[in-house]
């Protein structure tokens, strides 16, 4: 194994945590400590905001450092190999995932939660925080099915039932 492909492993691995925890950390620990706090609405935009950008950086390290791995693992990326072995099936399953989650983030990034957040300021918009909050939580368990895909295989990418 070269030194070029460990650092690339690591690199995909530390971006997908960071991916990851900033899904978790923005419900779990930034929502409920500003519940109370008057100038809620303008801190979790400027958060949202810090988070949006060097999350699409994290996105765009994931993509780099994923094809990067496809290339020193030797994995040919042909018809053949995705769908000719369980393998192949398994990267094939985990690059469309990463795919909606290009999507799902685009529109959550881009229009739901920038939108959310705009009436929240004049009136709330009930519907429109739920569609944000329900993107949100479908990237995070698509993220986390990535995740499982990425340990599955690392490991071979073999699933016995």
């Amino acid at each position: 194994m070269s030194l070029a492909y460990l650092v690339s492993v690591f690199l995909h691995v530390i971006l997908a945590a960071f991916w990851i925890g900033g899904m978790l950390f923005l419900p779990l620990i930034i929502l409920p400590g500003i519940k109370h706090h008057p100038d809620r609405i303008a801190l979790l935009y400027r958060t949202g905001l810090r988070f949006r950008f060097y999350g699409w950086i994290a996105l765009f390290g994931l993509f780099l450092t994923g094809l990067t791995n496809f290339l020193f693992r030797g994995i040919p990326l042909t018809w053949t190999f995705f769908s000719g072995s369980d393998y192949g099936k398994l990267v094939m399953y985990k690059s469309l995932i990463f795919l909606v989650i290009l999507l799902v983030s685009g529109v959550h990034d881009f229009f739901l939660g920038k939108k959310a957040l705009e009436t929240l300021q004049n009136s709330p918009n009930h519907q429109l925080r739920q569609l944000a909050r329900w993107s949100g939580r479908i990237n995070l368990l698509l993220a986390l099915l990535m995740a499982f895909l990425g340990v599955v295989l690392s490991r071979g990418g073999v699933l016995v039932y």
